[in-house]
């Protein structure tokens, strides 16, 4: 016997190995570990080193502003482009489902419709004033629910004068 495509193609059965190999691997970590030797030492030389500092000083603190600006600037438009980018896939799938929605509305009543009801349909008490009489006896309840009647007022017990 022959197991179908989704049987196949599900992802509980099939194993994922890592695609990065184990040699990519341990040259990232050599990478990280180099990376993390050259901060510290660029720290280093900031701390103990006058003209190093006065070098930093000097390029990145007195145009820290411009920096700021052009980073400002920066994350804005990537964020404007990814905004678009997810407004644009947003109207495509709205347009596709504005398609298929009918298909699927059409089925899904169809299924509905077939399905058994699980529970009774309950009587609700309708409230208002006036007494609530039932015009219809309902036959598919298995239970009955008497409406709950407002309390009137109570006769007054002063003798008139």
């Amino acid at each position: 016997m022959q197991k179908g495509l989704a049987e196949k193609m599900s992802p509980s059965r099939t194993v994922r190995r890592s695609v990065t190999p184990d040699s990519v691997k341990g040259l990232m970590i050599i990478e990280a570990m180099v990376i993390a030797f050259f901060s510290f030492w660029l720290a280093n030389e900031y701390v103990y080193n006058v003209y190093f500092r006065i070098y930093v000083n000097s390029v990145f603190v007195e145009h820290f502003t411009t920096y700021t600006i052009a980073l400002g600037l920066g994350i804005g438009l990537a964020g404007t482009a990814a905004a678009a980018t997810l407004y644009k896939s947003l109207r495509d799938a709205k347009l596709k489902l504005e398609f298929v929605a009918p298909k699927i509305r059409g089925s899904l009543e169809q299924m509905l419709a077939s399905l058994p009801s699980m529970e009774p349909q309950a009587v609700i008490p309708p409230i208002s004033n006036a007494p609530a009489v039932p015009t219809q006896p309902v036959q598919e309840a298995t239970t009955t629910i008497s409406p709950i009647f407002p309390a009137s007022p109570l006769p007054s017990t002063e003798e008139e004068k």
